[in-house]
């Protein structure tokens, strides 16, 4: 989500229309995040008091973040300034779920008490639709800038597969090492390059115990410079995720003309046609993941052939030039139309 907003960041949305940011939430301690939160919630009040808002684009996940949002979105209500609430969390299906009859009501009743739902995909929007019928719902894609820097030359006989994003179970990163000693036996050069924070340690004791840290390496987590310099010189990128929404990841690496293994989840099989610009598997499918590294990896042509398609997809639809209008028009009609 963070990803997502700073993208809009760098562009000239934000300057355009006089944005302000305000960060809810922080890492660290309870405290510390309370804190964070109570802080970004004074200085809304204050200008809302100052009547200096005139609609707010409201960023939300599942559980606490989806609550913190909602607050703040309502807050805005009272004071009749209208919000647009746009969902990002790739596990609001099962944090719905989760919820008593009560908490369900409670959603149902944030989501219908704003102007705008923005969600990511189809699929969310359909989701959405069933829990929030009353829903105002628009989709807005996730977007990627394309590089002026090139890729680097696919190789032959060297494979480092990428992976970027939170280190865990949800990311399928377990998954991706406990298929590796399969890929390694059939491409004894490839190398895993996991880029995160999260479950760091827990990986590389995982690491340890199937015997292939010599063939892993863990980059912490990165940005700027290093990030790209990764997805430039990567091979192939894989995300197997049991949840998502759109990932940015997958777009990023996509622009980079990467081939792209990943998951039948959340907005995914909206943007790829396996076998044709990625390749898709089930979530928790080990030998089907460890079988589409190894094709790609064993056969250059494909790599060459599904990367290419994959920057040409994103070059269709997943660009800035595509997706900012959208945004704008939402703007131009609340401001316009309130």
């Amino acid at each position: 989500m963070r990803s997502v907003v700073e993208a809009y960041e760098r562009e000239t949305l934000f300057k355009d229309w006089r944005l302000q940011i305000l960060w809810t939430h922080c890492e660290g301690s309870p405290k510390k995040k309370t804190l964070k939160a109570l802080t970004a919630y004074g200085v809304m009040l204050s200008l809302l008091l100052q009547r200096r808002v005139s609609f707010m684009h409201v960023h939300a996940a599942m559980r606490g973040s989806f609550w913190r949002k909602a607050w703040f979105s309502q807050t805005a209500r009272a004071f009749g300034v209208l919000s647009i609430l746009h969902l990002h969390g790739s596990e609001m299906k099962s944090f719905y779920f989760s919820l008593s009859p009560m908490g369900k009501s409670l959603v149902r009743w944030c989501l219908e008490h704003v102007k705008i739902v923005v969600v990511l995909s189809e699929s969310w929007k359909n989701f959405i639709y069933q829990i929030a019928p009353k829903a105002n719902i628009q989709i807005i894609n996730n977007f990627v800038t394309l590089s002026e820097e090139m890729p680097a030359e696919p190789k032959q006989g060297k494979y480092d597969v990428l992976f970027l994003g939170v280190v865990g179970h949800r990311k399928g990163v377990y998954d991706l090492l406990e298929c590796w000693p399969a890929v390694i036996k059939k491409l004894p050069h490839a190398r895993l390059l996991i880029g995160g924070n999260g479950e760091v340690e827990n990986a590389k004791l995982l690491a340890e115990k199937l015997g292939i840290s010599h063939a892993v390496d863990f980059f912490g987590w990165v940005d700027g410079a290093k990030k790209i310099e990764l997805l430039q010189n990567a091979d192939i990128f894989v995300l197997p995720s049991y949840n998502e929404g759109l990932p940015m990841s997958v777009l990023e690496a996509m622009s980079w003309s990467k081939p792209v293994v990943t998951t039948t989840v959340g907005g995914i099989p909206e943007l790829i046609t396996s076998g044709e610009d990625g390749m898709l598997i089930r979530a928790g499918d080990q030998l089907a993941l460890a079988n589409a590294i190894t094709l790609l990896g064993e056969d250059l042509q494909i790599r060459k052939t599904i990367g290419k398609r994959a920057k040409d997809r994103i070059k269709t639809a997943y660009l800035n030039i595509h997706i900012l209008p959208k945004l704008v028009k939402i703007y131009d009609d609340i401001v316009h139309n309130a």
